[in-house]
């Protein structure tokens, strides 16, 4: 059987984007491309098992449909993503403009989400999520200085936020100043002793200032420092992290044998896998956004898809909690489309009998005391 491939262009708010879905058959896996300008701005994997083998046809229609889906909600995701940012440019609503960031964010389009981000803070320049982002975007556009300078003010206002703190450390670290690195994640680490990623960056801050400044008087003794690291590493790996137990062997090794620089690597390299914060988030906040300003209602399928994404996101991250507010705020969103679907069946009952006087008198109860359900659920999502 041979792979399955789609491509299509897409237009939206003045730009051009190309994207590319291919299965490969042989691994149980499709991947999906979006080309900006010929650079690939981000990649989006799915899974599947090949069973059915002994049955080409259907094998082939599955794996097909599999394919096809992951193109065109790629497809759909770019256009609307666009779409609600325009909408929501005439809001004002500073919470809309982070959460359309995050999505630009996480698809790479760095440019598009500072705008969102520096528009959130002029609204509200008290924003911590928009100062942290917008700080993120810095970094990730190496505008260290600018990132840094952002952090820096929003400490000066108020210096009890552990994310503000990881990601000054997280700039000074680029910056390779350790020493004022490690003491933003351990204040960090003291706001919040359970901040796994400050941990696992300061660990790998002590190890790369082994690396690149073992002399530095403004730091422990490069002996400290490698004992700090071993330390830290050896406390995330006893908490059983998703991801981090299948990287730590790799690390121990390296350790082992004093390739500190190799260790850093692998630290580096596997950051983002094993904190993948902005996904995670993302499933609530996609769902927000469609379901606020994407111009229809979500089907309870739709809905159900979320639901599912979420439950299995609390099975790999059970400590995240921003899992289990949004997994709330979907369970919410199911109740409220089984009680517009209840007002259309009492409804139906009474096309069939006018006089149903049961199916009256709950429709009635239900609307008058659905209203405050409404207000509740349309409150919480605000």
């Amino acid at each position: 059987m041979a792979d399955i491939g789609y491509n299509d262009n897409v237009k939206v708010a003045g730009r051009k984007f190309h994207i590319q879905t291919a299965s490969n058959i042989n691994k149980g896996y499709a991947r999906c491309e979006v080309f900006e300008a010929g650079r690939v701005i981000t990649t989006h994997h799915t899974s599947f098992e090949r069973r059915g083998d002994s049955n080409s046809e259907l094998l082939e229609r599955r794996i097909r449909k599999i394919v096809e889906d992951l193109h065109q909600e790629t497809k759909v995701e770019i256009e609307l993503m666009f779409q609600i940012a325009e909408k929501i440019k005439k809001l004002k609503h500073a919470p809309s403009n982070v959460k359309v960031g995050l999505m630009f964010l996480q698809n790479n389009l760095i440019k598009d989400a500072i705008e969102q981000f520096e528009i959130a803070i002029n609204l509200d320049p008290k924003s911590i999520i928009a100062i942290k982002h917008l700080a993120v975007c810095y970094i990730k556009e190496e505008r260290i200085d600018e990132a840094i300078e952002l952090l820096e003010k929003a400490i000066e206002e108020d210096s009890k936020f552990a994310d503000i703190h990881f990601n000054l450390g997280k700039a000074y670290f680029f910056k390779r100043q350790y020493e004022k690195a490690i003491r933003h994640f351990n204040e960090a680490l003291k706001l919040n002793p359970q901040y796994y990623a400050a941990s696992y960056h300061l660990a790998m801050t002590y190890l790369d200032s082994i690396v690149h400044s073992a002399d530095n008087s403004l730091l422990p003794p490069s002996t400290v420092r490698f004992q700090r690291s071993q330390q830290l590493l050896e406390h995330l790996y006893s908490q059983d992290l998703y991801k981090f137990t299948g990287i730590y062997p790799q690390i121990l090794k390296a350790l082992n044998e004093k390739k500190i620089a190799a260790a850093v690597k692998i630290l580096n390299n596997n950051q983002d896998v094993v904190f993948p914060l902005n996904v995670l988030g993302l499933i609530g906040i996609d769902f927000y956004l469609k379901f606020m300003y994407g111009g229809k209602n979500l089907d309870a399928d739709v809905v159900k898809k979320y639901e599912e994404k979420l439950v299995e996101a609390s099975k790999t991250h059970p400590n995240y909690a921003d899992i289990w507010n949004n997994l709330g705020i979907v369970h919410l969103i199911q109740c409220r489309n089984l009680f517009l679907q209840a007002l259309t069946e009492f409804d139906k009952a009474l096309e069939i009998n006018p006089s149903f006087n049961k199916a009256l008198k709950n429709k009635k109860l239900v609307e008058n005391d659905g209203k405050e359900f409404l207000i509740l659920l349309r409150a919480i999502l605000r």
